[in-house]
């Protein structure tokens, strides 16, 4: 383990190379995540149903699936970038920001859902008091199992990328990506679908579920790997840094910024 740190020290990761900075990739990147982050949220509350065309047996094949699952693996993807190239402190400090913006919206949208409804409006479009309850009621419900899953999923892939990094030496990104998303796909999908429907749907519909929206993350996740590969290495060689995770603290909580000081050996 410390070899490891010594080479990463003498050559991959010097310190000029360390993210010590802000700069405008990674407020581009946090405002991507958050934007779908924020997305995801709005869409979760739907369940939705395909019938596929065909069908191996007599029974019609029915897929059912949350309509968040369009737009949250985009925010795997930029929060696997963040990672690997500005670290896991950078990318802590963006998670948890994302989970704050969906605190305040969901803080207005409660605080719209308690005020009363002008009667004509709510006449012609037939969002009365009552609708208003409900959707919030589910947009609220969506909102703390995606919070949860987040939590979840978004730190342990994070958190996977990091020392995976350091333990190959920075070499083979695409399978650092393809194993962090495939963690955090399932840990996502799982806590998503027992905060949100335990109580809704049947187990079978559930386990189905899961499968599904597993399958499909992670199949769209490693199509877009190109995409997310070759995205860090542009920023890597833009912003001049390729950090290194030596010594960081996977600690979800602690929201320290300032670089640690170099590490003799690899926790």
């Amino acid at each position: 383990m410390t070899s490891i740190a010594s080479t990463l020290s003498s050559s991959a990761a010097p310190g000029s190379r360390q993210a010590t900075r802000i700069t405008p990739a990674v407020i581009g990147l946090a405002i991507a995540f958050v934007s779908f982050l924020l997305i995801s949220n709005a869409l979760g509350a739907r369940v939705c149903e395909v019938t596929l065309p065909w069908s191996p047996t007599d029974e019609p094949v029915k897929l059912t699936f949350s309509a968040a699952l369009i737009s949250f693996p985009f925010a795997y993807l930029f929060a696997s970038v963040l990672t690997e190239v500005y670290g896991y402190r950078l990318s802590r400090i963006v998670i948890w920001s994302g989970l704050a913006a969906n605190l305040v919206m969901i803080g207005f949208l409660w605080l719209m859902a308690r005020m009363p409804t002008e009667a004509a409006w709510a006449a012609q479009t037939g969002f009365t008091d009552e609708v208003q309850r409900h959707w919030f009621e589910a947009i609220a419900h969506m909102f703390l199992a995606s919070v949860s899953a987040c939590f979840v999923g978004e730190f342990a892939n994070a958190a996977m990328l990091a020392r995976m990094k350091v333990a190959m030496r920075g070499k083979l990104a695409g399978l650092r990506i393809m194993a962090g998303s495939a963690l955090a796909a399932m840990l996502d999908t799982v806590v998503f679908a027992l905060v949100a429907f335990a109580y809704v749907l049947d187990f079978d519909t559930m386990a189905r579920m899961v499968g599904l929206e597993f399958v499909f993350k992670c199949v769209l996740q490693w199509l877009a790997l190109p995409l997310t590969v070759g995205l860090a290495r542009l920023l890597k060689r833009a912003d001049g840094i390729d950090h290194y995770d030596i010594g960081t603290p996977l600690n979800p909580f602690s929201l320290r910024v300032s670089a640690p000081q170099p590490s003799t050996g690899v926790r």
